[in-house]
């Protein structure tokens, strides 16, 4: 009987990449609509490549990519919302909270350069559910990294998305504002978004979410923790064998073998 489940959004052989130089090559993948799914994979593996090919910032050399059944061209795909990694912006750039968040209008909102009072209103109560309500004439560098993953989830959401995509949502922050991230998509996944999470954080998404896609180069595995986190599978993404831990229902992922172990840590203090 031919699979029934929505597609929310689809690789269908797909290679892509920059320039020339292929990153994914001959991808198949399907995220269900409201699906939550965190997707890891070991430096250079293509994670933001996937991101960026539902935002038209990477080159598709082959196959296709559809959301909701509608094709991604080069401009990208519409109702889609986009969390760009916190060290890849210009935080010096003279741009304030409100600002920021209003600039995610969707391309056909922007026939005018300025923004209407009803798309100010939407910004505001935006910022107050999430946390940020009286931050809007603020700038941007003033905020903790938490307040800056608020406002991007703000300016991504303003779009009416349906897609949340956030690159590297962990990276940089400390333990409390991976919590709050945490609670953040959990509220969203709950409103009914499909939301797609790149991390090099392989142990957050373990113990935090349903569903794990490995990526390197293309989908090694895709599924519940406990059944993508083998020492195989694991090796076979990695390229290094790790091991892994079973307890209960969480899963960890660690060096199968201690680089520094007592003795070494010994001779370093020793030399030291």
């Amino acid at each position: 009987m031919p699979d029934q489940r929505p597609s929310g959004v689809a690789f269908h052989r797909v290679s892509a990449g920059y320039g020339g130089v292929t990153v994914l090559r001959d991808l198949s993948w399907t995220v269900e609509r409201g699906a939550l799914v965190g997707v890891v994979g070991p430096s250079g593996a293509g994670k933001t490549t996937l991101v960026r090919l539902l935002t038209g910032q990477a080159d598709r050399h082959h196959g296709r990519v559809t959301v909701f059944g509608d094709e991604v061209g080069a401009g990208g795909a519409r109702r889609i919302g986009y969390v760009p990694q916190l060290g890849a912006v210009d935080w010096d750039f003279p741009l304030t909270v409100g600002q920021a968040v209003l600039l995610g209008r969707t391309p056909d909102s922007r026939r005018v350069p300025w923004f209407s009072r009803r798309e100010r209103a939407r910004a505001g109560a935006l910022l107050e559910r999430l946390g940020l309500a009286g931050f809007e004439r603020r700038h941007i560098r003033d905020l903790s990294g938490g307040q800056q993953q608020r406002m991007f989830l703000a300016r991504a959401m303003i779009r009416d998305c349906d897609v949340l995509l956030l690159d590297e949502p962990t990276s940089g922050v400390d333990l409390a504002t991976r919590h709050d991230i945490l609670h953040l998509l959990a509220d969203l996944w709950h409103d009914g978004l499909t939301i797609i999470v790149t991390t090099h954080d392989l142990n957050w998404v373990a113990a935090q979410l349903p569903r794990i896609a490995l990526l390197n180069g293309t989908i090694v595995a895709d599924g519940t923790p406990r059944e993508v986190l083998t020492p195989d599978l694991v090796e076979r993404t990695y390229g290094a064998r790790m091991r892994v831990i079973h307890d209960g229902n969480q899963v960890l992922v660690t060096d199968d073998h201690a680089v520094l172990g007592p003795r070494r840590l010994a001779h370093r203090g020793a030399v030291a």
